[in-house]
Order: structure tokens, then sequence, then C-alpha cells
């Protein structure tokens, strides 16, 4: 390589490599810009949603709080209304302890005005009640009513409870002592901070984490070793923490992108790993980098390696233009434009595959987790009906036992006016007492005459349970069947002395706040108000009857979906894919229920609408690159002649110049080579050949890479990348471009694994016998077509095709073939083999039976073959058969001719040996030879020699012409006769006899003729 060739080679280079620089840096700021931009949009929406949450928490903090201490408080109230009522009350520690397992609390204690305690159930840590920490208690005594709770906590004696007071008279008070673990447990589940944000999620690993405005001290946060740390000691700026603020955080080592909203005196910080939006950023830009790599590659490289060749063998003035100062190189610059073109349009394609694949997927794992986020809500909210519903019938149960309890000890209570106070000390809307006959006796409420009905289809039938030795029943939550509105009831038997049901008592309530909880359950309250992104929403499709349950278009709900563009495939669990509503398109994400299809769907988003100028600037980046490279490649200042040609070397004697179709002249192997088991060495390869190699080298780096991606996608990439989404299937069947994808990935791997194992036979076979060898080709060639079959099978399967239907169906197409289109499949059949096992190719000069040409087209039904005179004969591929490959670097023309019995051959032998020199030089077409190949037969009037010369396959037939006639002018110039078949008449003539010296010429000239030819000419004597 000369100093002006590898000058401009280092250009090239560095050209190169900073063309990648720009690249990536482009892609690399693009491809975060948008995605920073997503996660911004989405954060602004979880901060907007997040003061309601908070709001809501400490709404719910509330209620359960007053729900909590209102039970307690009526408990203290009915022991208060037991002692004032006559119904066994005592001051002992007995009826306390009654009293407390009747009540289901922890201590019941009956306590004086000054704060003594006059009888309890249990004995708790003794507790001043004369202190004033429980001044809060004794104003039971001036307003009667029973006292707000006063928390008392003592750690260092592990104690921890709470208190209730209701008035007894004037000097006494009832006092309820409850461990208040369930109430902050109930808090911390549904109104605390950390049951807020556990439930918030931003992308695929994404959270938000809370710190105190007061003392930056973090207050919640996914880690729990992390709660109670300081936020500015793990990494955080203090700088940053500005309410509306975006903006790079480090915490604990982990670098997050976050949004700050500051709600009171705390700062929620939503936060998205760097990590998260790396993963698929990287597989999107590494993509389109190695694509331009390997454009720029093919490119530079064929370029130096032409440069290169003309060098070895001189520069031509016709290869070059000049173009101002500069000359234009018309053979690198023509095929380095095709490439560049060629490469540039694949960057484009590939950048516009690559920007959907990444948006797609950004999008289809948004929708995911906002639709499981859905899931979980309904989840959620159906629990805590479930638990509230539960804690009704439990807290009430209790009651209502209470009532039976009050009512079974003084049956003279169950009056109007007793019941409603006994009502109001249960904090309850109504009681009623039945007898053994379920007839009502007494009630508050407006109901009279009433009677448990006989029919086991109405609300009251379930009670008649009661009167047959049932304890209790608790009846679900209804509307009921009088008033309509929502309501619950509950019954407790009554007993008499001896034991047998005398009736029960039965209260009803309103519960207000369960009522509310289970509309909020409804489709349509769950799914009213979701966002998505800018335009997003969630809908649902209720399952019995496909119709919709909920749809923002009020329009909508209630009709059919299948009526309004969706289709019945789109109606299923893990649908991920484009819908159509009313003529609109929207990129939709599903999820089954049991009662519906939830759907979060929303227009194309940003990442989508970027697609476009994406990939128009990443194509700007690259046509600007190669056209700089295709300058440096084309033009030069100067140029000087290199020196003589080398010699042919044995890669070039296996390489020939066919003529294709269009005219065109180009360099292709030979047929016997492509067989040989050897391959090119470097340096014998033409620029072509070499060109070839570094794509296919190219190819194997990108197959590999993916293998390698697929095999260990969780350790390179992590669960939140492109191809972790590709992979997990989570998208709809279909001709998509995740199935797209999925096919190219699982046809990697499969070509990877199916190399490998052929590699490893080619390995054996080389170790084994004859035997062993033809097993390991049979098994190698079986391997090749199985991966082929495997993979269009599988990839049929990923795009949608059912495989199973599909090969039922060939077998009934087999009968079909077999009746009608036998032949047409079998033609086709017969053409995808001669392209797999390479046979022949377009250019190569072959015979079928007794037709000589070059190949001009191979079909997908039939091979169309040009003679010399411009014929095309077309044969169906099933048709051809014992085809023999002319396609080499040379080939030979011989000439058979007869001489008399009677004439000295070796005369004949020395005539040969002065003359054929000459005869070379008559026919420029000849390549080597003439060569003499001695005598092929004893004929029946002569005896027949044969002259052969090497020559292009091209030249054959007229260069036997030529010979023809040479030897024929040849013959004649030395009397040689040529017989004839005759009947001889007359004396023969005497022939001329060869003298000892031309005997001896003769045998050495047969002995060298023999060796110089011996590889030519010999294919008609192995027929033979």
């Amino acid at each position: 390589m000369s100093r002006k060739l590898k000058v401009k080679t280092a250009i090239l280079i560095v050209v190169a490599v900073a063309s990648l620089a720009v690249m990536a840096v482009s892609l690399t700021t693009m491809q975060s810009s948008l995605s920073l931009d997503s996660y911004t949009d989405e954060m602004e929406q979880e901060a907007s949603d997040l003061k309601i949450l908070l709001a809501e928490a400490n709404e719910e903090t509330e209620q359960n709080t007053v729900t909590y201490d209102e039970i307690y408080q009526s408990k203290a109230e009915s022991v208060a209304f037991m002692a004032n009522n006559n119904v066994g009350f005592e001051a002992t520690d007995a009826k306390m302890a009654e009293y407390c397992e009747l009540l289901d609390v922890d201590n019941v204690m009956v306590v004086d005005r000054d704060g003594t305690i006059v009888a309890r159930a249990y004995n708790s840590p003794p507790q001043n009640f004369s202190s004033s920490r429980f001044n809060q208690l004794r104003t039971v005594f001036d307003d009667g009513e029973p006292s707000a709770a006063v928390e008392a906590e003592l750690p260092e004696q592990d104690w921890w409870d709470r208190y209730y007071a209701a008035r007894i008279d004037d000097s006494t008070m009832v006092v309820i002592e409850q461990n208040p673990e369930e109430l902050y447990q109930l808090i911390a589940d549904t109104g605390s901070t950390a049951s807020v944000l556990k439930n918030i999620s931003i992308g695929q690993h994404g959270y938000m984490f809370a710190v105190s405005g007061r003392d930056y001290l973090i207050e919640y946060h996914p880690l729990s070793n992390l709660v109670g740390s300081d936020a500015l000691d793990g990494g955080i700026d203090v700088t940053d923490l500005e309410d509306g603020a975006f903006t790079w955080m480090t915490l604990d080592g982990e670098k997050l992108y976050c949004g700050v909203s500051k709600i009171d005196d705390a700062y929620y910080i939503a936060a998205v790993p760097e990590s998260d939006m790396t993963a698929s950023r990287n597989v999107t830009v590494g993509v389109i980098l190695f694509v331009f790599f390997a454009v720029m590659t093919i490119i530079i490289t064929y370029g130096i390696f032409v440069m290169r060749e003309d060098e070895r063998r001189g520069h031509d003035f016709e290869d070059y233009s000049p173009v101002g100062p500069l000359r234009y190189n018309k053979t690198i610059g023509k095929k380095a434009a095709v490439l560049s073109l060629v490469g540039f349009l694949g960057i484009l394609v590939i950048s516009f595959y690559m920007q959907t694949l990444f948006a797609l997927s950004s999008e289809s794992v948004a929708n995911n987790e906002r639709v499981n986020e859905i899931e979980g809500t309904i989840q959620r909210a159906e629990a805590r009906a479930d638990e509230l519903t539960a804690q009704y019938g439990e807290r009430y149960l209790s009651k209502c036992e209470t009532a039976a309890y009050i009512i079974e000890r003084n049956p003279a209570l169950a009056t109007r006016d007793k019941l409603q106070e006994l009502a109001d000390v249960l904090q309850i809307k109504s009681v009623f007492v039945f007898d053994a006959a379920g007839t009502l006796t007494a009630t508050n409420s407006t109901y009279t005459n009433f009677v448990l009905s006989d029919d086991p289809t109405d609300q009251s039938y379930e009670f008649r349970q009661l009167l047959q030795g049932v304890e209790y029943v608790v009846q679900e939550p209804q509307a009921d069947e009088i008033s309509g509105e929502m309501a619950q009831y509950i019954g407790v038997a009554l007993y008499d002395a001896e034991g047998g049901a005398d009736g029960f008592v039965q209260i009803g309530i309103r519960p207000t706040r369960l009522e509310n909880l289970l509309a909020s359950v409804q489709i349509e309250s769950i799914l009213d108000g979701v966002k998505v992104g800018t335009d997003g929403f969630a809908f649902a499709v209720d399952k019995a009857d496909n119709t919709f349950a909920y749809f923002p278009d009020d329009r909508l709900l209630g009709k059919e979906a299948l009526a309004h563009g969706m289709t019945e495939s789109q109606l299923k669990d893990g649908y991920c894919d484009y819908i159509t509503i009313d003529s609109k398109q929207y990129y939709a994400s599903s999820l089954e229920t049991d009662n519906y299809y939830l759907y979060v769907a929303g227009t194309e988003g940003e990442l989508m609408e970027e697609r476009v100028p994406l990939t128009l600037i990443t194509g700007g980046i690259a046509l600007a690159c190669l056209v700089i490279i295709f300058l440096l490649l084309a033009f030069d200042r100067e140029f000087s002649f290199a020196g003589k040609p080398k010699n042919g070397t044995d890669a070039e004697q296996r390489m020939i110049d066919v003529k294709m179709p269009s005219g065109r002249t180009i360099k292709t192997e030979s047929a016997a080579s492509r067989w040989i088991n050897r391959s090119f060495k470097w340096n014998e390869k033409t620029a072509e050949q070499k060109i070839l190699s570094v794509a296919q080298w190219l190819a194997a780096i990108s197959v590999l890479a993916v293998f390698i991606a697929v095999v260990f996608q969780d350790r390179i990439f992590g669960s939140g990348s492109i191809f972790s989404y590709i992979l997990s299937g989570e998208w709809q069947r279909g001709l998509n471009i995740f199935a797209i994808t999925a096919c190219i990935m699982f046809a990697c791997v499969a070509m990877t694994v199916a190399t490998i194992v052929q590699k490893l036979l080619r390995l054996l076979s080389g170790v084994l016998g004859a035997r062993g060898e033809t097993v390991c080709r049979l098994v190698g060639s079986f391997i090749k077509y199985g991966t082929i079959i495997g993979m269009l099978y599988y990839c049929l399967a990923l795009i949608g095709v059912d495989t199973t239907t599909l090969l039922a169906s060939a077998g009934i197409l087999s009968i079909a073939i077999s009746f009608g289109a036998k032949e047409l499949v079998s033609d086709i059949l017969s053409g995808l083999f001669i392209i797999f096992e390479g046979e022949f190719r377009v250019g190569d000069i072959i015979m079928v039976g007794d037709w000589r040409g070059t190949v001009v087209e191979i079909g997908v039904r039939t091979t169309k073959i040009e003679d010399g005179s411009k014929n095309i004969k077309v044969i169906r591929n099933s048709n051809v058969s014992d085809v023999i490959n002319m396609t080499k670097q040379s080939s030979y023309a011989s000439c058979d001719v007869g001489i008399e019995y009677g004439e000295s051959l070796e005369r004949v032998e020395n005539i040969l040996a002065q003359e054929l020199p000459f005869i070379r030089k008559r026919l420029p077409a000849i390549q080597d030879g003439p060569f003499y190949k001695g005598v092929v037969s004893l004929g029946d009037n002569s005896v027949n020699i044969r002259i052969v010369v090497q020559c292009d396959e091209s030249d054959r037939i007229q260069l036997e012409r030529d010979l023809n006639r040479e030897m024929k002018l040849l013959f004649d110039k030395y009397d040689i006769s040529i017989p004839y078949p005759q009947v001889v008449l007359n004396q023969p003539v005497e022939y001329r006899k060869a003298t000892e010296a031309e005997k001896r010429t003769a045998d050495l000239f047969n002995e060298e003729q023999k060796n110089a030819a011996k590889d030519l000419g010999n294919e008609e004597d192995e027929e033979r």
C-alpha cells in the first residue's frame, strides 16, 4: 500500500469515527430528550392527582378515627344505659369482665369522680385517672355526653391504650380501655402517606417518595431501609428541592430523574431511575449506530480495496475523468454512489423502524402500567369494600348482641321510647323486637304490624333461622324492600329460661359510608377521570354482552362495541395493539377482570409524532457523512501509475468473467471452485469478494449480538428494555412491528445455533472416515432445512397464523395438489432447492440435456437459458436435471482428425511439433496450446489423432471450427492425406517413411505433449 493510500485511509477512518461520534451524540440527545419529556408529562399528571389522593387519604384517616371512636363511645354508653335501666348492673370486677366479653373490648372499668377505680375487668397497668391527662374523661359529669378519646402511652411498660368514658350518675362513670393498634394499622393501610405513595408508579420502575420539608428526613421510600434517613446525606442537593422542579438527583448512589411537588410541609418526589431510560434508548441508538457503522465500513473498505487493486495492476486513464483540478475515479465513484444510496435508504428505514419500535414499546409499557394500576385500584377498592362490609357486620353484630342482652334481661324496655333511647346509645337507626312466631312486637321505627315472610325470595325470610336455633344472622347490605334505600339488618336470637328460642332482636342500620364506598367501586367511578398521557383515557367493555360499560363519550354507553369498530380478537386479556372506535384509531392495552375487559387507550403519543422528524434528522446527519466519505473516495488531486500488474494467482484462476443478462461483465467463482473445501486467502480475493466478506462479518456480528441479547437480555438490558417487552409476548399476535421484531430475533437465535452445530459437524467430519463424513454432511443438510422450516413455522405463529389449522389445511392442500396443482408445486419447490443448493447461478454456462447456454433467469417456476444464437429455452424447474455446470476459468476446444494407415505417424508428429506454435499465433482466442493428445482411436479407414487448445468457454465452438480449418490447411501443405470411406481398386501408393531421427523426435514430442495437456480434453475419454 502506497503512502498516499495510507494517508487517505487514515483520513477516512478519522471521518468515520467523527461521523459515528456525531451520530451517537445526536441520537442519544434526541432520544433522551424525548424520554424526559414523556416522563415529565407523566410526573406532572401524577403530581396533579397526588393532591387529590392525599386529601382523600386525610379524609379517610379522619373518618376512620371518628368511626373508631364512635364505636367505643357507644360501648361505654351501652354500659351506662344498662346501669341506669335495671339490666343487672353491678359495680364488681366480675360484672365488668362479663361486659368486657360482651362488648369485645380490652377492659371495662367503673371510676368515681375523684379518679378512683371502683371496679375493673382486668388489672392493666395502673392509671391515675385523677391526673390532668384524663381531664377530658371527666367532661361526662358536666355535659352528660360520652367523652372524647384520651390516648396514653408508656413505652417503657409496653403499654399503649385509648380511653372512652360515659356518665353513670353524678359520682361515677364507666371507662372503656382499648389498645388502638387496630386504628393505627387501618390508618397506615388506608390513610397514610405510605399507603398513597406505594401505589404510584412512573414508567417501568419509577416511584414516588416523600421528604420532610422541615428536617429533610425521608418520610417514605419503597426501600424501607431509607425511611427515616437524611435525604441530604443520601446525595440530594437541597437546591433541587423546589416545587415544580424537574431535574436529575442522586439518592443512595442511584441517579434519578425527578419531579418535585411540595404539598404542605413535605416534598413529594417522583423518580425514574436512569437505567429505565437508558435500557430502551441504548437499544434504539445502538442498532441505528451499528447500521450506520456497517454502511460506512462497507463503502470505505470497498473504496480502499479497489484503490489497492488499482495500485497493484497500474492505473488506467479510462477509469478517471478530470473535474477541475481533481480526478474522478469512475470505477469507485459509480459503485460507491450506489452503496451510499442503498446505505442511506437503509439508515432511514432502520431509524424509522427503531423509532417506531421505541415509541410503541414505551407506549405499550406505559399503557400496561396504567391498566395494571387500574386493576390495582379496583382490587383495593373491592378489598376495602369487603373489609368494610366485614367490619360493619362484626361491629354492628356486637351492637345487636348488646341490644339482645339488654332486652333479654329487662323485657320491659321493649317500648318505643326505650328502644329509641337504646338506638341512640348504640348509634343505630332502628331496633326491632320479634316474638317466637316472628311477629314484630316493639320497635322505634315507623314499621308496625310486620310479620316475617314465608317466601324465601323476600328479604325478611332469612331471619326465620333465628326462630329455629341459629344464634345470629348478618344480612348483606342491600336496597330495602319497602323504602328502597340501602340498608343492612342484623338479628340476634332471644332465649327463654329453658334456653329455647323465644324471638329475636333485630337492628337496622343505614351504612352510608359503606354505600359510598360501594358506589366508588362501580366501573364508571373508577375509570372516570383516568388520564393517560395528554389525551389518553380508559374504558370498559362488559363481558356479558360486549357493550361499553364505560366510555368517556356518554353516547357510546350501553352500545355494542363490535358495532362501533372493535373486533372479536380485541376483546380479550393482554391485547396490545391498535383499535378503531367510531373511525378513530387508538393504541390500546387491555386487561380482563371478572366482569369487564378494561382498556387504556390513547392516540399516537409524542414519541410517535416525533418519528418522522427524528428519522429525517438522523438521515440528514448520515447523508452529510456519506457525502464526505464519497468525495474522499471518488476524487483525487492527482494520480500516478503504480507499475506493472502482477501475475495472476491461483485464486485469480478460480475467478472468471461472466456476462450477465443486463450486459454487464462481472467476476464469479468457477463452478468447480464452489464445491472445493478451500476458501480464498485474503490477498487472493477480488475487491467484490473482500467487501462481501466484510458484509458477511458485519451480518454475523449483528446476528450474534441479537443472539447474546436474547439469551442474556435480563442481565444486559434489565426488565425494562425493548428486548424484554418483545420477548415477554405481551403484544397482540398479528402482522405488526413487535411480531416482525420477534421473528427477526428468533431467526437470529436459530441461525446462530444452526451455524454452530454445522461448524461442529464440519470439524467432526474431518476426523472421521468417508462414511462418517457422509453422515455429517447429511445431518448438516437436514439441520439447514429443518432450521428454515422451523423458523417459518414459528414466525407464522408470531404474526397470528393458526399453525395448527395451517397444518391441517396443508393435509387437505396436499390432496388437492395431487389432483390439480402437483406440477406447479413441484416446480416451485425445485426452484427453491436450486437457489438454496446453489447448483447454478444467473450468468453460469450450463448444459441441461442437449441444450447448452447461459442462465439468464432463475424464476419461481421456470429457468431460462440463452444459447449462442440468442434463443431462449424455458425449462420448468422440476425438469432441470442432469445439469452440467460449464462455468469455469477456461474450457478447451478439440479437433479430431484422421490420417491414412499407411502414413507415418512419426512424420506427422514431427510436422505437428513444428507447426502447432504457428497455429496459436494465428488464433488469438487460444489461451494455451495447441497440444497434441495422441491417437484417440483406430478407425475403419484412419488413425484418428486429437489436437486440443485451452480457451474461454464462450470461444470454444468457434475455435473448434478454426482448428478444423487449420488442420486441413496443414495436412494439405505437407501432403498428408485425410482418408474417407472408399473401395481400393488399384495398388495403394507408397508413403514416405519417417527417418530414425524423426522417430526419436516424434517420441520426445509425444511425451512432452502428454505431460503438457494431461488435464485438458479428457472428458470425452471418461465418457467412453
